[in-house]
């Protein structure tokens, strides 16, 4: 083998167009000249073919009838209610989470609801003031309003 035999034996392999024009066309002179890579050139387009058919005689013997059978059962979706309960079995933490969450909320909105709604009873001593003008007082406890009149300067009036 010689040396331009080493460099052009890797190219013999290559599709029409996988090439630059320049090695493109020195292979094509090197083939010309060369008996021994013309030889290497033929033995793998034969082997090439042989190969071609051995695959396609192997592929028709095989039935890929169950393989569609099965894409075709994945891809297909049952509908109603069997595909509702085929998705809640395939995606239980989603449906978990999904149903959770609206009763999660309603909970914390009653327990909220339930806390503003009652405010506290006032306590024994707990009084709320209220002055209107010079004259009137009225005080606010557990019992309700108390209204008292008179001058709140006034020691007497109390």
């Amino acid at each position: 083998m010689s040396a331009a035999c080493t460099r052009f034996a890797p190219m013999l392999g290559a599709r029409p167009g996988e090439l630059p024009p320049a090695d493109e066309a020195a292979l094509h002179d090197h083939l010309a000249g060369c008996d021994a890579c013309q030889a290497r050139l033929a033995d793998a387009v034969a082997l090439g073919g042989a190969l071609s058919e051995a695959l396609l005689a192997e592929a028709a013997r095989v039935d890929f009838a169950p393989f569609v059978d099965q894409v075709m059962a994945r891809v297909e979706r049952p509908q109603g209610v069997r595909g509702f309960l085929s998705w809640l079995r395939g995606h239980r933490l989603v449906a978990a989470t999904a149903a959770l969450t609206p009763t999660l909320a309603a909970l914390g909105l009653i327990v909220y609801l339930s806390r503003a709604g009652s405010e506290p009873a006032p306590m024994a001593g707990d009084v709320e003031v209220t002055a209107v003008g010079r004259a009137t007082v009225v005080l606010q406890d557990a019992d309700g309003p108390v209204v008292m009149l008179g001058d709140p300067s006034d020691d007497e009036g109390t």
